[in-house]
C-alpha cells in the first residue's frame, strides 16, 4: 500500500507501460505501411522514455512516425469537509507516514504518555490536510496546541508556531468566494502531554464576548482584569471567576454580532442582577439594585432586524451572595421551531402526555412541573427535535442538565450522559454545512431541581 498518497502505484505503471506498447506497435505497423519500392534501412535505435513522458520518436531512415502518448497521472478525488491525516514516528513529518487516515474532526488530547495508536509517545508529527464549505465571510480559526503547529487557508500561512511549548492561537480571514478551500494542519509532539485542537467559526455572525472582570458590583469600581468567552454560559455555584471574590462580583460583557433580517429573541437569566443594553439603550434591568426585583429568573427581550445589521449587546451582570449562574442566548425565530414531547416517566415512552412547538431549549423550572399539563414535577422526560439552521463552520454543543440529556445532530449522537446528577456537558468539535441539520436532545428529571440549558459554540 501506498503510505504516503504519491503517485507510486503500481497498476498506474503497468497501466503506463500497456499504453505505451499499444502505441509502439500501432507506431510500427504504420511505418509497415510505407512503399516497399523504397526500401527500409537498419532501424535506428529506440529511445526508451519512461510512461510519464508525453512524447516518444520512432525514427528510420525513410519515414518518421510521431506518438504523442497521453501524460499518464492519477488525480486522486476530493472527498469535501473530511481531512486526510498522515501519521508520522518521527517530529519533523519526514520519509514516508506510519500510515493515513480519514477524520471528520481534529479535537485530541491524547495527555502525558499518550499518542494516536502506532506512534511513539514522544516525538511524532502529523499531517491533515482538506477541502471544506467556507460562506462568503469573516472565519477565525482557533488552535491549541502541545507542542508546534502550522496551519494554511489554500497559500496562506495563518499561524506558524513550529516550536516545542504549550499555546493556545487564532488568526482571522476574509473568505472571499464560497465553496471549498483548501485547510493544511501540521502538528508535531516533543516530550510530555499530547493535544492538538482545531476550529474556525463565523466571527462576523457569532462574535466573541469582550468580559470586563470586576471585584465589586454594578461593574463601576474594582475592575480586575478582561478576557474573551466564546459564549455567555456560566454556572459558578458557590464559587466565582479565578481572582474574584465569591460574593459581590461583577462582569460587564459586549459584543456585536451580525442579525438576519427577522425576529431575534434574546434569552437570559443572572443571579442575582442584570442590565441589558441594545445599541446603548438599556431594554431590561432586574435584581441589579437592593430591593428591585427580575433577578435569578428566566427572561427574554425582541430585538427585530429591519436587514443584515450588527447591534451592540451589553450584559451587566453582578452576584450578590451565595449561588452566582450568568446565561445569555440569542435565537433566531424565524427557524422553524422544535417538536417538545413531554412523558410522565423518566424513560421516553409510550405516547406522550404533551407535545407542542417551543422556540428554544433553555429551562430552569427549579422544584416546578415543567408544564401544567404534567402530573408531577419529578420522573419526566422530554425530547426536543428538527431542523436547525447553521452557518458553515465547526460548532462545540454545550448542555446543561439536571438531570440526564444525550444529543444526536444528523444521526450522530454528540453527547450522551444519561444519568442523575447536576453538570454541564460539551460535545466534540463538529463542522456543518451552511442548512439545515436534524438536532435531537433527550432529557430526564429524576427528583429535585429540574434545568436544562442547550446552545452552541
Amino acid at each position: 500500500m501506498n503510505k504516503g498518497g504519491g503517485s507510486g502505484f503500481p497498476g498506474r505503471s503497468l497501466a503506463g507501460i500497456g499504453v505505451l506498447l499499444a502505441l509502439v506497435v500501432v507506431s510500427l505497423f504504420l511505418v509497415g505501411m510505407t512503399d516497399p519500392a523504397q526500401g527500409l534501412a537498419a532501424p535506428a535505435p529506440i529511445q526508451h522514455l519512461s510512461p510519464a513522458d508525453q512524447t516518444v520518436s520512432l525514427v528510420a531512415t525513410t519515414t518518421t512516425s510521431i506518438v504523442f502518448l497521453p501524460f499518464i497521472s492519477r488525480v486522486e478525488p476530493i472527498v469535501p469537509n473530511v481531512w486526510r491525516g498522515e501519521y508520522y514516528g518521527n517530529a519533523n513529518l519526514s520519509g514516508e507516514p506510519e500510515y493515513t487516515t480519514e477524520e471528520v474532526r481534529v479535537d485530541y488530547d491524547w495527555g502525558d504518555g499518550g499518542a494516536p495508536p502506532g506512534l511513539p509517545v514522544d516525538r511524532f508529527s502529523i499531517r491533515w490536510i482538506g477541502h471544506w464549505d467556507f460562506e462568503i465571510g469573516e472565519y477565525t480559526f482557533f488552535v491549541y496546541a502541545d507542542d508546534g503547529v502550522r496551519l494554511w487557508l489554500d497559500e496562506d500561512l495563518l499561524i506558524d508556531a513550529w516550536g516545542a511549548g504549550i499555546g493556545s492561537y487564532q488568526a482571522t480571514a476574509q473568505i472571499e468566494s464560497a465553496g471549498l478551500h483548501r485547510l493544511k494542519l501540521e502538528y508535531f509532539e516533543n516530550t510530555g502531554g499530547a493535544a492538538i485542537h482545531l476550529y474556525w467559526r463565523r466571527t462576523d455572525l457569532y462574535p466573541q464576548w469582550h468580559g470586563d472582570y470586576y471585584r465589586e458590583p454594578w461593574v463601576e469600581h474594582g475592575w480586575v482584569y478582561e478576557q474573551t468567552d466564546s459564549t455567555i454560559q456560566f454556572d459558578w455555584g458557590a464559587g466565582c471567576p479565578p481572582d474574584l471574590p465569591c460574593d459581590g462580583f461583577s462582569i460587564a460583557w459586549n459584543a456585536a454580532p451580525l442579525f438576519e433580517p427577522g425576529t431575534h429573541r434574546i434569552y437570559l437569566y443572572a443571579d442575582e442582577g442584570y442590565q441589558l443594553f441594545v445599541d446603548g439603550n438599556k431594554i431590561g434591568e432586574g435584581g441589579w439594585y437592593d430591593g428591585q426585583e427580575g433577578g435569578a429568573v428566566d427572561v427574554s427581550y425582541v430585538l427585530e432586524a429591519s436587514g443584515v445589521e450588527h447591534h451592540q449587546i451589553t450584559y451587566n451582570f453582578h452576584d450578590r451572595g451565595t449561588l452566582a449562574e450568568a446565561r445569555l442566548w440569542i435565537e433566531y425565530l424565524e427557524h422553524p421551531k422544535w417538536t417538545a414531547e413531554y412523558f410522565s416517566n423518566m424513560d421516553l415512552d409510550g405516547t406522550p402526555e404533551l407535545t407542542k412547538n417551543e422556540e428554544r431549549v433553555f429551562y430552569d423550572w427549579g422544584f416546578d412541573k415543567p408544564r401544567p399539563k404534567m402530573p408531577s414535577a419529578n420522573h419526566f422526560s422530554i425530547r426536543w427535535s428538527g431542523p436547525r439552521y447553521f452557518h458553515s463552520g465547526c460548532y462545540r454543543f454545550g448542555l446543561f442538565a439536571d438531570d440526564g440529556v444525550r444529543l444526536w445532530v444528523d444521526g450522530e449522537q454528540l453527547i450522551d450522559a444519561w444519568h442523575n446528577g447536576r453538570a454541564e456537558y460539551h460535545s466534540p468539535v463538529t463542522f456543518l454545512t451552511a442548512g439545515y441539520h436534524q438536532v435531537i436532545i433527550e432529557y430526564y428529571e429524576n427528583t429535585g431541581e429540574a434545568e436544562i440549558r442547550f446552545w452552541w459554540e
